[in-house]
């Protein structure tokens, strides 16, 4: 499936956020998530479901002092 993340263009096979993040090596504890120009709660990562050309921003959160 051809999926845009942060203006790339990808072709995976991810059902699910969480299986992208996994795919991405990215934890979900450790990113934000923009699909479509919507945030994706943190809580939903499981359940919502990649369609071909979605376009996704994903932020990595990084602590630091």
């Amino acid at each position: 499936m051809k999926l845009i993340i942060n203006g790339e263009e990808k072709n995976l096979e991810c059902e699910k956020i969480s299986d992208l993040l996994n795919s991405l090596n990215l934890k979900m504890d450790t990113v934000a998530i923009e699909l479509n120009k919507n945030i994706v709660h943190r809580q939903n990562f499981n359940n919502t479901i990649l369609k071909n050309d979605d376009k996704l921003e994903i932020v990595t959160i990084v602590g630091g002092g």
